[in-house]
């Protein structure tokens, strides 16, 4: 694996020590493999030099009968070490899917993943199957090429010598094509990625996109954006073919010269007939794997930048081992402390120096005009980005001090975006907790409970197959009114003691918002802090604190009488001077 020449990251290095085992067997078969492949040689040597001079048709069977040995040894061999890399390929991937799923779902970075991100799986699909295919045999095979090497020189050094000629040569034709190949394959992967990203988006809107008639016109910037990158990759390819052609060129004329040199020094009496045949063979043996890796040079450098791209993903994250202190339950009380987050490409801020607390059985309305930075706050407090500056603290513990996935479970999030997971209802709202090994029993009174307290065990009774009914993409089969109070459901499963709900009766009809402000009540009895980021004054009515941001920052807060009595004395005092201009 040292073909990467980069250190790899922790996540990555795992799996790879994890294949170790498999690889170094390989490596092993390798050595005996090279050394049955000698067998074909020796058996033309013996059949020319004494099989027939002499007519010795015993000799002949004797040496058909070994030769036959060797070789079923060989292909037994050789496919062993076929299914070894087939074994290390899947532990590859059994080592590294769920740790790079898990570190995608993890990323609390608002500026945005990186457009390889999304295909991090990919690489890793990628990188498993250049572990099977014939570039990686041929990675194994080149360092036995000094057996080959050792043999010619036996029959003669001038045979040895051609030898490190071509092999010299091909060598070097393989390193100015993995030069030219780098920087374009390089580029490719990026625009591909990119590319896929973007297709995934458009699917992902394909109501909108054909609602509004943008298909035919995205279509065919796709297809642009498209076609763009698989040219950079061809023009790559292109580059790369010729060297490959010039390299077979290469090897199958040196292989003639081989023969035109063993025929010279059997003239010469220097070697015997059987050699002449021998040195061709040998010398074809011995630059095939260097042919096969510039054949395989393409595909081995995408397998490099996916092998670089998977680095790139875990770049910077802590020892994955380091174990958190175990905390004990949240009882509820955030504060939040100067929250400062700067856009994607840092040329502004979305929120500054944002402070306020959450206490138990408290709910603290989040209000303010469109793009004030609401909806971010929320994102902050729930644990879905991370600030560049400023903290939460949970029960005086920083955010970061948490297991994150423990901490989750006490913690209630209802964003804008409420799509659901494909699945099952019960699935949705236990948050998949079976997945986890939580006891069925306990998982069913649990969601029950949820979706009791969210108003809609009925209504899930009365669907096709009550919790057991399926979600596709999409939320497909549900409306928005059903979706969203299953998603406020799954917020409240395992009465969790935060809550955040972000513009939560959107979609929701005069009866849900009477079962949200029910839920949200239920969730002040056992204690819970809550965040309502809302509009319309309904839903606050009940807030106990108000906290108003305009333009990224807090304008004031206070409790909820005050602070709305506040802004009706500034709605007054804008009539007033708006009159006074007319």
């Amino acid at each position: 694996m040292k073909l990467f020449v980069s250190e790899a990251s922790k996540p990555v290095a795992k799996a790879l020590k994890d294949c170790r085992p498999h690889l170094v067997r390989v490596g092993l078969f390798s050595a005996l493999v090279n050394l049955l492949y000698l067998a074909p040689t020796l058996y033309m040597m013996q059949v020319y030099d004494r099989v027939v001079p002499t007519g010795g048709v015993g000799t002949l069977l004797w040496l058909t009968l070994i030769l036959a040995a060797a070789i079923g040894t060989l292909t037994t061999l050789d496919g062993v070490r076929s299914k070894l890399m087939v074994r290390a390929a899947l532990r590859l991937n059994t080592s590294l899917a769920s740790t790079i799923l898990t570190r995608i779902l993890s990323t609390r970075d608002n500026k945005g993943a990186s457009p390889e991100a999304p295909m991090a799986l990919r690489d890793l699909d990628s990188l498993r199957q250049s572990m099977t295919g014939p570039g990686m045999m041929a990675l194994f095979d080149a360092p036995w090429m000094p057996i080959y090497l050792l043999a010619a020189y036996t029959l003669h050094p001038l045979l040895g010598l051609l030898i490190c000629i071509g092999g010299a040569i091909l060598v070097t034709l393989a390193i100015i094509s993995e030069r030219v190949a780098r920087t374009g394959n390089r580029a490719s992967h990026r625009a591909l990625s990119q590319a896929n990203a973007a297709q995934e988006a458009l699917i992902s809107h394909g109501e909108v996109i054909r609602s509004l008639g943008m298909r035919d016109a995205l279509s065919m910037r796709h297809n642009m954006e498209r076609t763009s990158a698989l040219l950079v990759g061809a023009q790559t390819q292109l580059a790369a073919s010729r060297y490959s052609s010039l390299v077979k060129f290469v090897r199958m004329f040196l292989q003639s010269l081989a023969l035109g040199a063993g025929a010279l020094l059997a003239v010469k009496g220097e070697i015997s007939a059987g050699s002449i045949i021998a040195a061709s063979v040998l010398l074809s043996r011995a630059l095939q794997p260097i042919e096969q890796l510039v054949g395989a040079w393409p595909a081995l450098t995408v397998a490099r930048q996916s092998y670089l791209s998977l680095n790139a993903l875990f770049a910077g994250d802590k020892d994955e081992e380091e174990r958190k202190m175990l905390l004990p339950d949240p009882t509820g009380a955030v504060e939040i402390s100067n929250l400062t987050l700067r856009n994607a490409d840092a040329s502004g801020f979305i929120i500054r120096g944002i402070s306020f607390a959450m206490k138990p059985s408290q709910t603290v309305g989040l209000i303010g005009p469109s793009g004030a930075g609401k909806s971010t706050i929320a994102r902050i407090v729930a644990g879905a980005i991370k600030p560049d500056v400023g903290d939460v603290r949970i029960d005086e513990s920083a955010f970061d001090d948490w297991d994150q996935e423990k901490l989750a479970r006490h913690i209630g999030y209802l964003p804008q975006d409420y799509r659901l997971i494909p699945g099952t209802v019960a699935e949705n709202i236990s948050r998949f907790a079976g997945m986890r090994g939580e006891e069925s029993d306990e998982i069913d009174q649990k969601v029950i409970r949820a979706a009791t307290i969210a108003g809609i065990h009925g209504m899930i009774s009365h669907l096709p197959l009550g919790y057991n009914t399926p979600i596709g993409l999409a939320s497909a089969g549900l409306s928005g009114g059903q979706t969203q109070r299953i998603a406020l459901a799954r917020a409240l499963y395992g009465d969790p003691k935060i809550l955040i709900f972000d513009e939560p009766s959107a979609a929701l009809d005069a009866e849900g918002e009477q079962a949200l402000m029910r839920a949200v009540e239920a969730a002040r009895l056992w204690g819970a802090s809550i965040l309502m980021v809302a509009h319309r004054a309904f839903v606050l009515s009940n807030a106990d604190w108000l906290v108003v941001v305009r333009d990224g920052v807090v304008e004031r807060q206070g409790p909820r009488e005050e602070v709305v009595d506040s802004l009706k004395q500034d709605v007054e005092r804008q009539n007033v001077v708006a009159m006074a201009r007319a």
